[in-house]
């Protein structure tokens, strides 16, 4: 029997719903893939690992994703998941902004709530309870600015209009006559900071549903039962959610069937034609809608995409001969990670090893605490001749310090070592490659046809 141990450092979730686990290793942050969902009191796994998803204990969680869950947080420049600090509970920042630009001007209207029209208000929830492929178009946002100019966030158009996210809050409100005619806001049922009793949800509906509007209230308490049902998601599985959208109920509630995959924009009516593009993109990279947007993914970054996405696509869909191009053409533009990384794999995969190596070689020179490039470079270094054996394993066993849990790491120093006659290290590396994935199909080859078990 398998069994694998690990320390969880931080709790993601209320634990109204569920309860996730992070593990913080060596300044890397991974989610844990078992999740507890605690109306079905079962476990479960974790979101993102479902459908053929399963990374073990390898799920990165990037700065985007820690956004709404912690406050605080200090990423190490030029890595996807590794911080200096993970940061703490969401707290009075998260709403209102830097305390410290308050200290310098209390009268600034950005950290006064009341003094926001409703829609600044419905933004500061929305960024994270407007869950969606979200498209940045420049950094900075903070609580009083409008959203919709920092981001433009997409969702599936859903053809039943009961349908709702974990995180659809936001975009289901918007749609509802109480929050277009009546002013409801979030802060209208949720007080962002109660004093004394708190009204109950039907003492709120009934400050305006009374006898003299066109909809009064109907004579039976629990208004949020029967016009905000409470139902599964689509994303999460064992939860139930309050549907946001304040309406009448119907049966078979449909907007019709929906001919094709396709976005709408919960932020703005008319994105720009490049926004929808990078939208696409995402939606197919993360592996939802299938061919048929990875099609239009194709189309649209054509026409109105910058190249870096293109280059990623087509790495994506396994062509490197036809990303190699767009990644040139990024790179006359930004040398950025993302960017960097894109070339070397569009070089490597088509072929070009010496082009590959010399950006690895820089992207190790950038980003000397991004241990893909450094494995990338050993490796391709190696295989051009650029590297000598024992400098490639050299490499190779720092990574193996680095990320010891990480099996293509450990594989990899097994088969150097067992190349310079190191069989000794060689077992040990293959042995901790296994015990982190029993599954790896090249430990598994390996181990059988060249290092047997003592």
């Amino acid at each position: 029997m398998y069994l694998r141990k690990e320390r969880l450092d931080f709790v993601v979730g209320s634990g109204h719903q569920t309860r996730s686990y992070l593990l913080w290793r060596n300044g890397f942050l991974y989610e844990a893939p078992l999740t507890w969902y605690v109306r079905a009191r079962k476990w479960d796994l974790s979101p993102g690992y479902h459908e053929g998803r399963n990374s073990r204990f390898a799920r990165e969680i990037e700065p985007t994703c820690l956004a709404c869950h912690a406050q605080g947080t200090q990423p190490i420049p030029w890595t996807y998941n590794r911080y200096q600090v993970v940061g703490g509970p969401l707290g009075c920042e998260s709403c209102h902004g830097p305390g410290s630009a308050h200290v310098q001007n209390p009268t600034d209207t950005l950290y006064h709530w009341s003094r926001w029209p409703k829609a600044r208000q419905m933004d500061v929830c929305s960024r994270c309870h407007l869950e969606g492929l979200t498209v940045q178009k420049r950094p900075g946002w903070r609580p009083g600015d409008t959203l919709a100019a920092f981001y433009a966030v997409f969702l599936p158009e859903r053809p039943e209009l009961g349908q709702a996210g974990i995180a659809s809050h936001a975009e289901r409100l918007l749609r509802s006559a109480c929050y277009r005619e009546g002013g409801l806001t979030c802060a209208t049922c949720h007080a962002p900071h109660p004093v004394g009793a708190v009204p109950s949800y039907d003492e709120r509906c009934l400050s305006c549903h009374t006898r003299g509007c066109a909809n009064p209230a109907h004579p039976r308490t629990g208004c949020p039962t029967c016009h905000m049902p409470k139902g599964p998601t689509t994303d999460i599985p064992h939860t139930q959610f309050t549907d946001h959208y304040i309406r009448v109920v119907r049966g078979g509630l449909s907007a019709g069937p929906s001919p094709q995959p396709r976005l709408i924009c919960a932020t703005e009516a008319a994105p720009d034609s490049a926004w929808v593009a990078e939208a696409y993109f995402r939606w197919y990279v993360e592996g939802e809608g299938g061919a048929a947007v990875g099609q239009a993914a194709e189309r649209l970054l054509e026409r109105w995409g910058p190249p870096l996405f293109l280059a990623q696509l087509y790495l994506w869909m396994g062509r490197p001969e036809k990303a190699l191009p767009y990644a040139e053409k990024a790179l006359t533009l930004d040398t950025t990670l993302r960017t960097l990384e894109a070339f070397g794999y569009a070089a490597e995969g088509a072929g070009q090893l010496k082009q590959a190596f010399a950006i690895w070689k820089e992207l190790t020179r950038r980003a000397p605490a991004y241990p893909d490039a450094l494995f990338r470079w050993a490796l391709v270094g190696y295989q051009t001749g650029a590297l000598t054996l024992p400098q490639a394993y050299a490499v190779l066993d720092s990574l193996c310090a680095m990320q010891p849990w990480n099996p293509q790491f450990r594989y990899n120093a097994a088969v150097l070592a067992l190349q310079r006659g190191r069989l000794a290290e060689a077992r040990t590396h293959l042995a901790a490659a296994l015990q982190a994935d029993p599954d790896y199909p090249p430990a598994k080859t390996l181990q059988k046809t060249f290092l047997p078990s003592p």
